[in-house]
């Protein structure tokens, strides 16, 4: 390999769960280019916010290319760039089978082709779709060589949904700062003092978008339940990543005991704090989600992990020794899983040094990038 072009299919600056992909990405490439960042460049297709935080101050390689493209004059602003820099090997994020710049990816010297997905690529089909959805995959032949994803649920969705044969797929899950999210007892109480819990309290935590999807509905439903169910105050729900006013129409379906129960803290960063002295996290997605690097933070931090039966999520967790499954859009599932866990501390416990172990072992970044290192190597081969 001479020099890699890692593509982006998102502004720079996103944020969120791309940011340390973006340097787990800058990492890989280094390894592969023998730590020479002259041989390693990044796409976007806008850099209005600047360069990526996550990546080197002195890092100046960057393509302002959005893939999507189908204008002239960015086809040959592409050949012009991957040809003066000798571009042979592209790692694409969520890059589909066909585009119309993949053709002159190719015509510029474009040898190896990875796509890295990071969401679902399609959801399953049946024979006579699926049998069509192959035959495009073997026709389009300027596409990727090998496509990556974050769990095997989404593996299963691109051959049996996109048509992409099994034998030019990979699974590597996303890694997450295990010495960063980690247990700390001197810590514990942290979180009720910064939040304004009561120390009493033990304390359920959600992290992600309001989005209808992510289930967040679900959880106000089982805090309906529990308040009605439970005689004891002994819990609170406290959710981030609500923005302006996006939390409201979940709050509204609150009942007034629930209330009391459940705080929106917005979007803030240091939750590896907060976790520290947290009692379990949930994750109640509805619809599709693929592998979520807080899902994995929690554990990391040494909390239980309630999670919805959908594929990809459900690889995050051991039923019943990291945390519990429960069926997507069950909230009395929910709130029993819930109750199960508020009625036995010490099952409690040993749940959450399991997730602890559990991540440290298989969802460190260092497992992450060596994982990605030879799926890419293999590919290059």
């Amino acid at each position: 390999m001479k020099s890699i072009l890692i593509s982006l299919h998102c502004e720079s600056n996103t944020g969120f769960a791309i940011a340390p992909l973006e340097l787990t990405f800058y990492q890989m490439a280094m390894e592969l280019c023998g730590n020479d960042p002259a041989r390693i460049h990044f796409a976007y297709p806008s850099m209005k916010r600047g360069p990526t935080s996550t990546l080197p101050t002195n890092f100046h390689n960057y393509l302002i290319l959005d893939p999507r493209t189908s204008a002239t004059a960015d086809f040959r602003r592409a050949i012009s760039y991957l040809q003066a820099n000798q571009i042979d090997t592209i790692f694409g994020f969520d890059h589909p089978v066909s585009l119309p710049i993949y053709r002159h990816y190719r015509r510029a010297g474009v040898r190896t082709f990875v796509s890295y997905w990071g969401a679902p690529m399609s959801a399953h089909n049946n024979s006579i779709r699926l049998a069509i959805k192959r035959l495009e995959v073997l026709l389009r032949r300027d596409g990727p060589d090998h496509y990556i994803f974050e769990s095997q649920g989404m593996a299963d969705a691109a051959v049996f949904g996109r048509g992409v044969p099994p034998e030019r797929t990979s699974v590597v899950p996303v890694g997450v700062d295990t010495n960063r999210f980690r247990p700390d007892s001197t810590q514990k109480d942290r979180v009720h003092d910064i939040l304004g819990i009561p120390q009493d309290r033990k304390i359920f935590i959600y992290s992600g978008h309001m989005e209808p999807r992510k289930g967040v509905a679900v959880i106000m439903q089982a805090a309906n339940l529990l308040a009605r169910d439970r005689k004891a105050a002994d819990w609170h729900i406290a959710l981030f990543g609500n923005r302006d006013d996006d939390h409201l129409p979940h709050w509204n379906m609150l009942g007034p005991e629930a209330r009391s129960h459940v705080t929106f803290f917005g979007y803030r960063t240091g939750l590896e704090i907060l976790q520290r002295g947290s009692f379990a996290a949930i994750v109640a997605s509805t619809g599709w989600d693929s592998f979520p690097r807080s899902a994995l933070e929690a554990q990391a931090s040494g909390l239980p992990l309630l999670v919805s039966n959908l594929p990809g999520l459900n690889e995050t967790v051991e039923d019943g020794m990291t945390g519990f499954i429960f069926p997507p859009g069950d909230s009395r599932a929910l709130c029993d899983a819930m109750s199960r866990l508020l009625a036995d501390t010490p099952l409690r416990n040993q749940i959450g040094e399991q997730a602890r172990e559990r991540a440290v072992k298989k969802y460190s970044l260092d497992t992450q990038l060596r994982n990605l290192v030879s799926t890419v190597t293999r590919a290059l081969r």
